[in-house]
């Protein structure tokens, strides 16, 4: 079974002393809408950073390893 998960990229400060790290949600979503609703979630719970945090993020399909190896199971 395909999953999708939050893939990105957050900075922190603004110029040359910006800090960025890319970071990935440990949730898993059942179809890319429901990625990308947690995803609009979080960006407006951070709204009130803005100038100081940047985010960029993606929703990528993927398959969870725990999936695969319950499903051989079976």
């Amino acid at each position: 079974m395909l999953k999708f998960f939050l893939v990105g990229f957050v900075c922190i400060g603004q110029g040359v002393e910006q800090e960025c790290l890319r970071v990935a949600s440990e949730l898993n979503h059942s179809s890319y809408f429901e990625c990308n609703d947690y995803f609009q979630m979080v960006q407006e719970d951070l709204s009130d950073l803005e100038g100081y945090i940047t985010m960029n993020f993606t929703c990528v399909e993927a398959a969870s390893l725990e999936d695969i190896l319950y499903k051989q199971d079976t």
